[in-house]
């Protein structure tokens, strides 16, 4: 069916917007290469694929690289799984053998089955900070993605490593419903040089094909990841996902030192905090909150909560039950100073009340 017969207005008015109005809008164009290879990343995400072979064959018309369509393609597999991801495998096979293009393509691969988690675990650490060394132990899932979505995908030749944070922020706008990840993989194309500015030029681009809720939930999770309240005196480090089952909300991890005494840099989203916890020691230990950045609060277990700001310091002996996190309104850092002691260990409880934490100002 052709829409241009069908439907002559509605084109007109589509096609001006996306192919005029939106690549040509001032301070919000791309480069060619990095623009399709948005759209495309974006069309696999939110399921577009009639759209999807158009662009790509407009793509190919003006010289974008078949590798870096395969690319694409193959990490989407760890972002929307094979049953999302196989017709598009399937579609670009198709259109590039119908130019004449021989499969396979040359080979991308840069690990092995025996080095892959280690080499997995390095490209999370240069996207997301030192901290992410450690991610992988928190459960098998972890380890799986460390090994299998770093090490296989990210580690691969064809899109260098800002390029294929880029795809995956686009991967989670398109699909929706991924907004911790995405507030997250914003960070990270920041951590690689594709700042505010740049992430949001990509939704621009990619809005005609995801539609405006999609776009602005986008926006929003980008001005998040670049809220100025999240900048602290040293680097916030990336998701603090190890330790994710014992927060509400996201929390940021940046261990500035694992030798002698440990420090890490926390920093809690709006809203989020840790569960009750207990800092257990046979001899010494505890731990001691040094406050930076925003507003926040502490309690132990049958006392009022205290307040926080920066300058603070809480002390923390080891065997008290307590927990620590943002205020509602306000980012919130601080550095967790880990108390040297004999066969130290931590203790995860349950959550803190909502109602609770509700009532605090």
């Amino acid at each position: 069916m052709n829409l241009h017969v069908t439907d002559p207005e509605f084109m007109e008015r589509f096609e001006h917007f996306a192919f005029d109005e939106v690549p040509n809008e001032e301070g919000q164009q791309l480069d060619d290469e990095t623009r399709y290879m948005v759209i495309l990343a974006t069309l696999i995400g939110c399921q577009g694929m009639e759209e999807y072979r158009l662009v790509l064959s407009r793509a190919l018309d003006g010289g974008f690289a078949p590798i870096a369509v395969k690319e694409i393609v193959y990490q989407a597999v760890d972002y929307l799984g094979i049953g999302r991801v196989l017709p598009y495998l399937e579609a670009s096979n198709s259109i590039l053998e119908s130019r004449g293009i021989k499969l396979p393509l040359e080979g991308q691969c840069t690990t092995t089955t025996e080095n892959r988690l280690e080499k997995g675990i390095q490209a999370q650490a240069d996207i997301f900070g030192e901290h992410m060394k450690e991610a992988w132990k928190a459960g098998h899932i972890n380890r799986w993605l460390a090994a299998n979505c770093f090490g296989d995908y990210y580690t691969r030749t064809g899109l260098d490593l800002a390029q294929r944070e880029m795809i995956t922020f686009c991967f989670l706008a398109a699909q929706g419903g991924c907004e911790p990840q995405l507030t997250a993989h914003a960070a990270g194309n920041m951590n690689l040089g594709n700042d505010k500015e740049f992430l949001i030029r990509v939704v621009s681009q990619c809005l005609p094909y995801i539609g405006y809720p999609r776009s602005l939930n986008a926006i929003n999770c980008i001005n998040k990841a670049a809220d100025p309240g999240k900048k602290t005196l040293f680097p916030m480090g990336g998701p603090n996902n190890a330790f994710a089952s014992y927060f509400v909300g996201q929390s940021f991890l940046n261990m500035l030192t694992t030798e002698g005494v440990p420090i890490g840099n926390v920093t809690f989203e709006p809203g989020c905090r840790n569960n009750w916890h207990i800092h257990k020691a046979d001899k010494g230990g505890g731990q001691i909150l040094l406050c930076t950045n925003g507003r926040g609060w502490y309690q132990e277990w049958g006392r009022e909560a205290r307040e926080l700001f920066p300058g603070d310091v809480v002390t923390l002996p080891a065997g008290i039950k307590h927990w620590h996190g943002a205020a509602k309104d306000s980012w919130f850092t601080h550095l967790a100073v880990e108390v040297p002691g004999e066969n130290t260990g931590s203790e995860w409880l349950e959550p803190v009340d909502k109602a609770a934490y509700a009532a605090l100002k």
